[in-house]
């Protein structure tokens, strides 16, 4: 997995590319973690270029999503694959994130709510 962090004042922005696998995913949920406890509870996730998720990882971020709920923001999802909304599907979570076709899309959704 690699990981590039944007921000966008008050929306920091994560681009995934590779595989999220139990292996790796705790690198993310830790970025997303520290982010948070640092006032910035709205995160984007961009997952265009993420190839596999297992279970575990999208069990860190629902909690992800939790967290930063918690805290009054949010996590939207920008471009998941097939895969990842079959898994979602299939887990019972894909209706508790927002899903978003641009990054734009996305930060700009933080800014219109705010």
């Amino acid at each position: 997995m690699d990981m590039e962090k944007l921000n966008y004042g008050h929306v920091i922005l994560f681009r995934i590319s590779g595989s999220l696998d139990e292996e790796n995913v705790c690198e993310l949920r830790l970025a997303i973690a520290d982010y948070i406890k640092r006032r910035k509870s709205c995160v984007v996730l961009n997952l265009q270029d993420v190839e596999m998720m297992d279970q575990v990882s999208a069990g860190y971020l629902l909690e992800c999503l939790q967290m930063a709920r918690r805290k009054g923001g949010d996590l939207k999802l920008v471009k998941p694959s097939t895969f990842i909304e079959q898994l979602f599907r299939f887990l019972g979570i894909w209706h508790y994130f927002e899903i978003y076709a641009t990054e734009t899309g996305a930060v700009d959704a933080f800014k219109l709510a705010a």
